[in-house]
């Protein structure tokens, strides 16, 4: 929603021609805002950046009991004690999760938001167990598993896959309204459309319709690094899915074309034809949504991709970001680190509440816990450093990434690399 971003990238893009914001320094690290301080002088052999966006979990819902991590076993919630319950495959309701109910929960209010415990199930405060999502705890065990990973929004989807792509989401703070002939969300919805942005300056909810002037991560990729977006088509619906959509510049640009089927992906991995930078990203029964398809389908989902990297010569140079979109409602006992206002002293981008995040790559820290605060604009952050691109930041300070995580403390590039890991896909009941 801020302009003359183009100009403020032709001058980064100049000022960074001789030393890029992911060059080491004399140091030893990287230097700048959001820098990992113990990054080795070291070239960095990522050349395949693949991140996975999957569907409203919190770390505690899906690793509350891993061994070593920041989980819990009983939570305090007002006078009540709780022990979490199991979190079935599929849940019989989805859980309040949009803007309100989250800064409701924030308040330590969970089980006053409508629908965490219908008759006493206490489903909020469920976890999943390494028997139901073993694949998941698989790559945690053998890669890097990050127990300090926030979203960047108190909030539901919309905000938190376009973080991911942009370190920003045009200050929304939830979901855009939507028609049965223009569902998607972004740029291709009716012009009524509006999706509630939070104003900074005078701390209320303005209505936009939700296309954004705003960079992205293409905007500040170096010339000859390429991206695509493999997305699924939202169930029967002809359309790709993506959040790219919402960014004016992709969506109405020469990069929609970029925004291909998932199905696709492993074609071009097995044709070593994958893009340095790719987002996959399933909206369909297997996204690992609640209430939807399961959370077994989901792994299976993953888990099959993930197989024909490893299982292909792209392996050795790839990084795989895995994490969710939202909280999705469930609980999660970390408070958010970074304020979260409404005011031009502490804008509305801050810290939602902890998510899953597996890294897995040949130079992953084996078997290591990430305790460092990290955010879903780290991931924008982390392909920046990788690529050598200048930050977001430079072009649009909405952006989060300049003082985000770089994520480079989940990696050792001086280890002998990993081997792959690929694993067996599971019988869903």
């Amino acid at each position: 929603m801020r302009g003359c971003w183009l100009v403020a990238l032709l001058l980064a893009a100049c000022s960074s021609s001789h030393e890029g914001l992911g060059a080491p320094d004399a140091s030893g690290t990287t230097g700048g805002d959001g820098a990992h301080p113990d990054a080795p002088n070291v070239p960095v052999p990522i050349k395949h950046v693949v991140v996975i966006i999957k569907e409203n979990h919190t770390f505690d819902n899906y690793f509350g009991s891993f061994p070593g991590a920041d989980g819990i076993s009983q939570i305090q919630v007002g006078s009540q004690m709780i022990t979490p319950p199991h979190a079935p495959d599929r849940t019989p309701r989805d859980l309040c999760h949009a803007h309100s109910c989250a800064l409701q929960d924030l308040t330590g209010d969970w089980l006053g938001v409508s629908g965490a415990s219908n008759n006493g199930d206490n489903l909020a405060f469920a976890q999943y167990q390494e028997a139901d999502i073993p694949n998941y705890w698989q790559y945690a065990r053998h890669f890097t598993l990050g127990d300090r990973f926030f979203a960047n929004v108190l909030g539901p989807s919309f905000p938190g896959h376009t973080f991911v792509l942009a370190a920003q989401a045009g200050w929304a703070a939830g979901n855009p309204n939507t028609q049965v002939l223009h569902p998607y969300w972004g740029c291709d919805q009716d012009a009524t459309t509006k999706v509630d942005i939070e104003n900074q300056y005078t701390g209320t909810m303005d209505q936009v319709f939700p296309c954004f002037k705003i960079p992205s991560v293409p905007d500040v990729l170096p010339a000859g690094v390429d991206w695509r977006f493999y997305g699924t088509n939202f169930y029967a619906l002809p359309e790709i899915w993506s959040m790219f959509d919402a960014v004016d510049g992709i969506r109405n640009g020469p990069g929609w074309a970029k925004i291909v089927n998932a199905n696709q992906f492993d074609a071009d991995v097995a044709n070593g034809t994958l893009p340095a930078v790719t987002w996959l990203v399933d909206q369909d029964l297997d996204d690992e949504h609640p209430n939807i398809g399961g959370v077994c389908a989901g792994e299976n989902w993953t888990v099959g991709h993930i197989n024909a990297i490893m299982n292909s010569e792209l392996w050795k140079d790839t990084a795989i970001i895995f994490t969710m979109d939202d909280f999705g409602g469930w609980y999660d006992h970390v408070t958010p680190p970074r304020r979260y206002g409404m005011d031009p002293t502490n804008a509305p981008y801050g810290d939602g509440f902890r998510l899953p995040l597996i890294v897995i790559s040949p130079y992953a820290k084996p078997g290591f816990i990430f305790h460092e605060n990290a955010e879903q604009a780290s991931i924008p952050r982390f392909i920046e450093r990788v690529f050598n691109a200048p930050a977001l930041s430079t072009l649009d300070p909405a952006a989060q990434d300049g003082q985000a995580n770089d994520l480079m403390g989940a990696f050792d590039f001086t280890q002998q690399p990993l081997p792959p890991l690929p694993l067996t896909t599971r019988s869903c009941l």
